[in-house]
């Protein structure tokens, strides 16, 4: 599913783009990561463009952040990150708090405006105040990492509790991830099961590493590659890597070959670059995975995140 800025318009410039963010409503938005590509039926990319567009201009404003998005990725039409990030503010301007959360985001990272993460913040504060939980998760990364605003652990933490609790599961992710480096191994291991259970693979992969390392919870194999094969069967390629190693090395897990070397490929065709060194070696071998054990790999994005 496509990710990153969506909507409609005609704010060329960031300052008309930063004015239309102050009329992000409090109207309640779904708190799960919504701003995928658009939904619009199987028209051909140009068609649907040019339809979003007449209905963008008609004052749907889902219909300009879903031209935002096809303008983001090039769907149908240039990709163009300029008109965009205009196209989120007017729909961000017609109390479309998806589209606000992407104009927070162009502003953070500088697509298709200044980078500005000072008025970011602002912008996710608002959106988060509104009621859109994903903005109160992206603040909270903010918050966590000190952009645009002292760091500030603790209101972080509250932040992707909250963002959480609302239904994001990327949060709980990040919260687990923060609740690791701050040494508090029960409410990661209750966080990264939220966000396993809430839809995301990143916390079914760390639940199964925590399980690998004995970390706050009793070291075990076994269990561990029950996490992992939930995290592998969404797609998660480091969990299919991992899983992948204990079946073909036969640690807690019934040894087989032809399955663990199945379960690198998958890795290896999502972009695993471990995972397709330990298939070629495989290969060339025909034998075990090497002596390489599970490695822990990349964690959930460190960065704010549109809406998935």
């Amino acid at each position: 599913m496509k990710r990153h800025p969506f909507l409609v318009a005609t704010v060329a410039t960031s300052v008309a783009l930063v004015v239309a963010l102050g009329a992000c409503s409090k109207k309640k938005a779904p708190a799960r990561d919504d701003a995928g590509a658009p939904r619009e039926g199987a028209s051909a990319p140009s068609a649907l463009a040019s339809e979003l567009d007449t209905k963008c201009v008609g004052g749907d404003m889902e219909a300009c952040r879903s031209l935002a998005v096809m303008y983001t990725e090039g769907l149908g039409v240039p990709q163009d990150a300029r008109r965009a990030a205009a196209l989120f503010g007017q729909a961000c301007s017609g109390d479309n708090l998806a589209a606000c959360n992407q104009v927070a985001l162009a502003l953070a990272e500088g697509l298709g405006v200044p980078k500005d993460p000072a008025q970011a913040v602002e912008v996710y504060q608002r959106t988060c105040d509104a009621g859109y939980e994903l903005a109160c998760r992206n603040l909270g990364l903010m918050l966590r990492d000190g952009r645009g605003v002292p760091a500030d652990e603790e209101r972080a933490a509250n932040l992707l509790e909250q963002a959480c609790l609302g239904g994001a599961p990327y949060a709980c992710t990040n919260a687990g991830d923060l609740d690791a480096k701050r040494g508090d191994h029960k409410a990661m291991v209750a966080h990264y099961k939220k966000g396993c259970d809430d839809g995301d693979p990143t916390s079914c992969r760390n639940l199964g590493l925590v399980y690998l390392e004995g970390r706050g919870l009793p070291k075990s194999t076994a269990a561990a590659s029950v996490w992992l094969d939930r995290g592998c069967r969404a797609d998660d390629a480091i969990a299919c890597r991992v899983l992948g190693i204990l079946r073909v090395q036969g640690v807690g897990v019934a040894r087989d070959v032809a399955l663990g070397t199945s379960l690198l490929q998958r890795a290896c065709d999502r972009k695993d670059r471990e995972a397709c060194e330990l298939v070629a070696s495989l290969s060339g071998a025909g034998s075990g995975a090497g002596s390489g054990a599970p490695g822990r790999g990349s964690g959930a994005p460190a960065a704010p995140e549109p809406t998935p």
